[in-house]
Formats: structure tokens, C-alpha cells, sequence
């Protein structure tokens, strides 16, 4: 640095571009990670509650473990590719059975222009509770005007409980998109679902089997 001195000239510049270093994007106990799916890989059975810092996104992630994760009023967006059974992969969160999983206090969607590369927002075969949630299937459109279906919550196994003020969005551009379904399937124990008064379910309903 020096005193009253010019870097660059009127016509021809210097130009310093200052950018704030990247935040991170989950809390779990004292330890912070730059995305959520990092945060829940590093979840153990002592250490399971994470919170969100921030509006985020990223890609699908699997959940295979007990953990709740708080949004804290954020967004988190799902781009670019899902996840799932091969050669399917097209779900935000695929929720493994057996668990117990609480997702609460925040946002839930798809990007816009990753709307090719989901049909669900949440495959669910846990012991799963939803509270103060919105959960937005507006961008789901996979297969939801063709030859299948699109789902906001979709439940294949465990007990459901859907409470607070949650509110479950279906597209509607689609004849085949729901906002919410019960499945049985032989392989698994048949979903229980439990909805709170407060929940708003603004979408078509399926039950199946």
C-alpha cells in the first residue's frame, strides 16, 4: 500500500474483486460441514441432531440411520441428480427402513431447472415424523405427465406422523402427481400414516394394497 498512490489509470483499471469466504451449510453438535449430505455421513448414533445454518442445496442424499435434522427456517433445494434403487434415482431423500427420522422447521424442494431429474421428494421407509415442514413438489415432473408418477411424500414402510403447521405441495401440471401416498408392499411392514389437524395436504392422495 502506498499513500495517495493510483493502481491502474482512469481508462485501464485495477480491479479487486473482494468475495466472502464460503459458509457452512450444517451444524452437527460443535462440528460445522460445507453440505448436508457431509453432515449426515458424519451423524452417529450419540451425535444425530443437525441443524441447517443456511439456504442451501445440493444433490439427493440417503438416509440410513437415526438423526433429525432442523432446517431452522431455511430451504434446502435438491439439484442436479438423485438418488435411489438403480437404475431409478430419482428421489431428494431416500429414508431406509428401520430408522427414526425427524426432518423439522424448514423448507423442502426441487430446483427448476433439476425438475427432469426427480419424481419424489422424499421416499420413506422409516419411523418418520414431519413437523413445521413445507414440503413443495411443485418442481417434481419427472414422469408425472407421461407414463408414471410424481410424489411428495411417499411411504413404502414405519410409522408416519405429519405435525404442526406442515404443508404438503403436489404439482399440479400433473394427472399423475400426489401430494401424499400410503403403499403397501409385501416386502415390507405396511405404512401407518398419522396426520396432525394443522397439516395441509394440497394434492392428491393414493393409497395402494
Amino acid at each position: 500500500y502506498e499513500d495517495e498512490a493510483r493502481i491502474g489509470s482512469k481508462t485501464n483499471p485495477f480491479i479487486i474483486e473482494f468475495t466472502s469466504p464460503s459458509q457452512p451449510v450444517a451444524q452437527l453438535g460443535t462440528e460445522t460441514f460445507m453440505t448436508l449430505a457431509d453432515a449426515v455421513e458424519a451423524a452417529t448414533e450419540g451425535n444425530n441432531e443437525i441443524t441447517l445454518l443456511r439456504n442451501a442445496e445440493g444433490k439427493g442424499i440417503v438416509i440410513d440411520k437415526n438423526i433429525t435434522i432442523d432446517f431452522n427456517t431455511f430451504t434446502y433445494t435438491f439439484v442436479e441428480e438423485g438418488v435411489g434403487d438403480t437404475p431409478t434415482k430419482s428421489n431428494g431423500f431416500q429414508i431406509k427402513k428401520d430408522n427414526y427420522v425427524t426432518l423439522k422447521n424448514g423448507t423442502l424442494n426441487v430446483a427448476e431447472g433439476s425438475k427432469d431429474d426427480f419424481y419424489i421428494l422424499i421416499q420413506n421407509y422409516s419411523n418418520l415424523t414431519v413437523e413445521n415442514m413445507k414440503l413443495d413438489g411443485t418442481n417434481l415432473d419427472m414422469w408425472s405427465t407421461t407414463d408414471g408418477d410424481s410424489y411428495v411424500l411417499s411411504n413404502n414402510s414405519g410409522k408416519v406422523n405429519v405435525i404442526g403447521t406442515t404443508k404438503i405441495i403436489a404439482n399440479k401440471d400433473g394427472d399423475l402427481a400426489f401430494a401424499l401416498d400410503a403403499c403397501y408392499n409385501p416386502a415390507y411392514t405396511a405404512p401407518v400414516v398419522t396426520l396432525g389437524e394443522n397439516v395441509t395436504v394440497d394434492g392428491k392422495v393414493e393409497l395402494t394394497g
